[in-house]
């Protein structure tokens, strides 16, 4: 698995408290966190991350598939505790990610969007 240099990943930044962002939940046990992202496409767009620069989500896909899927798991459950306080989540949310080139932010990320 290659993981970049924590200097190179924006989102190690954020968790740090080093950069702009908002962070809206945590999992320190399984290293997991739920962030505001600064280019939204939706009225709520977070990012599901690992805390480690793991340089896409395809690559974590191929190499650690329980974490993965335990990264899915974090992201809906998170999502479904805070919908409560977005009520534009009562509707639904997507959970997307991308594989190949478009990548624009090499670290493993799953997109929460609400629909709209």
């Amino acid at each position: 698995m290659s993981i970049r240099r924590d200097e190179e990943s924006p989102f190690v930044a954020i968790l740090a408290g080093e950069a702009p962002g908002e962070v809206l939940a945590r999992d320190d046990a399984r290293r997991f966190a739920l962030v505001q992202s600064l280019y939204p496409e939706g009225a709520i767009h977070w990012l599901a991350i690992p805390y480690e620069p793991i340089t896409s989500i395809e690559e974590l896909q191929k190499t650690d598939r329980a974490r993965f899927l335990e990264l899915v798991e974090f992201a809906i459950a998170q999502t479904q505790a805070l919908a409560e306080k977005y009520p534009l989540l009562e509707r639904g949310f997507t959970i997307k990610f991308h594989f190949g080139g478009y990548e624009t932010v090499p670290h493993a990320k799953l997109h929460i969007l609400s629909v709209e």
